[in-house]
Formats: C-alpha cells, sequence, structure tokens
C-alpha cells in the first residue's frame, strides 16, 4: 500500500480547512439568523423562512400584499401574508402551510390532508 504523497497531504489540510471554514461560516449565520428572528419586529418571520415568504413579507411592507386574518372555530386566530394578486387557491395554500407550522411547533412533524 502506497503512502500518500505530500502534496495529496497537503490538499487534504486545505480540503479540511475549507471544510472547516464552511462549517464556521454556517454557525455564525444560523447564530445571526436565530438572534434576527428573535427581534419582535420580525415576529411574522418564519422560523426557517423560504425565498417566497421572505418575497411577500417584503411585499406586505410595501403594499403589494395584504395580510388575512383567519378565525379557527375554537376561537383561535392567526394570520396570513398573501400578494394582492393571490388566487382562492394561493390563499388556500398559505392558510394550510400556517397551520402545518403551528401544529409543527406544537407537536412536532405532522401532516394535515
Amino acid at each position: 500500500m502506497a503512502e500518500p504523497t505530500s502534496s495529496s497531504a497537503k490538499e487534504d489540510e486545505i480540503l479540511a480547512l475549507e471544510y472547516n471554514t464552511t462549517n464556521v461560516k454556517k454557525a455564525k449565520l444560523n447564530s445571526t439568523l436565530a438572534a434576527l428572528l428573535d427581534d419582535p419586529v420580525l415576529s411574522d418571520v418564519p422560523r426557517k423562512p423560504s425565498l417566497s415568504d421572505v418575497d411577500t413579507l417584503i411585499s406586505l411592507e410595501l403594499g403589494s400584499a395584504m395580510r388575512v386574518s383567519v378565525l379557527k372555530l375554537d376561537g383561535t386566530s392567526f394570520d396570513v401574508a398573501v400578494m394582492n394578486s393571490a388566487t382562492v387557491k394561493d390563499l388556500k395554500l398559505a392558510v394550510k402551510k400556517k397551520v402545518n407550522e403551528m401544529e409543527q411547533s406544537k407537536m412536532g412533524h405532522r401532516h394535515i390532508s
């Protein structure tokens, strides 16, 4: 069995350094994101926001989206944000997504049909 050459060992070191640097960057980004999401000003941002979530919230601030309040039969309510041009299907998907997020945060992974 041949021993690794010095260039191969250097490449391994460089790869390990890049891997560690990437992990450090991800950890810093996640801690910064967690700190931002704990800010009361950003309380309407989901814990793991998608690009479309962020886009809708920005549009809400700019006036090209609306916030819809949903009153449940048990007396509780929640808000969803949809674009002004949203269809009933878009609203239904937003409500379904919000309910899934609320259920997952309370009880872990669940699927609601």
